[in-house]
């Protein structure tokens, strides 16, 4: 069996130099965590935003484990969207927002001129945010995704 090193840019730099936005959508945020467990052991002082959205909370994974994160840091803001909320779901208790991750939610609630932004989901969740996140000027070497599936260009029209 052979092994090659990772070939794509999914990954968080030895030394960040800006903050991060990690932008996940139902199992993608898997990869995510592991990225936030990183920027709270080596990066003390790194501005970063975890955004993730779920179906409701059967589905939305990992939330305290993140949220614990968060608190030891003490610089990550922590922002969840369910989309479909349960009957016992509620804005303001079992996640932060109803609907879906909007580029102008992005605009109003992330350094999204400044920061580095990670995404990884499904592929209309990506297809959504990645070529809307260029529209918004995120220079698309500021945007790093990974999906599942076969490998297709998100920015093509």
């Amino acid at each position: 069996m052979s092994v090659t090193p990772p070939a794509g840019d999914f990954y968080l730099p030895e030394i960040p130099r800006a903050p991060v936005v990690l932008l996940s959508g139902g199992v993608g945020l898997t990869p995510m965590v592991s990225i936030l467990e990183t920027i709270v052991e080596e990066h003390p002082n790194l501005e970063a935003h975890f955004v993730h959205g779920a179906l409701n909370s059967t589905t939305h994974a990992m939330d305290q484990h993140v949220r614990k994160l968060a608190n030891a840091h003490g610089n990550i803001r922590i922002s969840s969207f369910y989309s479909d909320p349960g009957s016992e779901d509620a804005a303001g208790l079992s996640h932060d927002f109803d609907g879906y991750i909007t580029p102008e939610w992005l605009r109003e609630n992330t350094p999204i001129h400044e920061a580095e932004f990670y995404l990884c989901g499904p592929k209309p969740f990506l297809r959504a945010l990645v070529p809307a996140l260029v529209r918004e000027g995120v220079s698309s070497e500021r945007v790093h995704y990974e999906f599942f599936g076969p490998s297709d260009e998100l920015l093509a029209a």
